[in-house]
């Protein structure tokens, strides 16, 4: 049974993917921030961003996910490779995606994001699940 942030974070993502921003903007707190490679937005830059299609998402393909269920926040870790179109140019990055979710009035929303590169070898990188990330 998944969690009912898994699949919001699934609707997200394939929102950006179609540049479609009008779909979630109920699943994004108001106050949300957005945290990439030296730019942080607001709810409003980030799907301004989208909107122009400032990034275009080419492909995501996620290795590797974990939930933690805190009762009224939830948290997934993502790590994967995003390929994306930055200014016309095709990047590839291996990341940490975390994803912060809060439980409101409105429901489930996503409150933070936050793109973390991964500068180790994607392969053998893990998530913690106690804590410690290299063995």
């Amino acid at each position: 049974m998944t969690h009912p942030v898994q699949d919001i974070s699934k609707q997200i993502s394939q929102a950006f993917a179609c540049n479609d921003t009008n779909s979630i903007k109920d699943l994004i707190a108001d106050n949300a921030r957005f945290v990439h490679m030296g730019i942080t937005f607001t709810k409003h830059g980030e799907l301004t961003a989208f909107d122009k299609k400032a990034f275009i998402y080419k492909d995501v393909a996620i290795a590797e996910e974990r939930l933690e269920d805190y009762g009224q926040t939830a948290i997934i870790y993502k790590r994967l490779i995003l390929t994306v179109e930055v200014n016309g140019q095709e990047v590839q990055n291996p990341f940490v995606v975390t994803e912060i979710y809060n439980q409101s009035d409105f429901g489930w929303q996503l409150a933070a994001e936050t793109f973390t590169r991964i500068a180790t070898d994607y392969e053998s990188y893990q998530l913690a699940s106690e804590g410690i990330f290299f063995e």
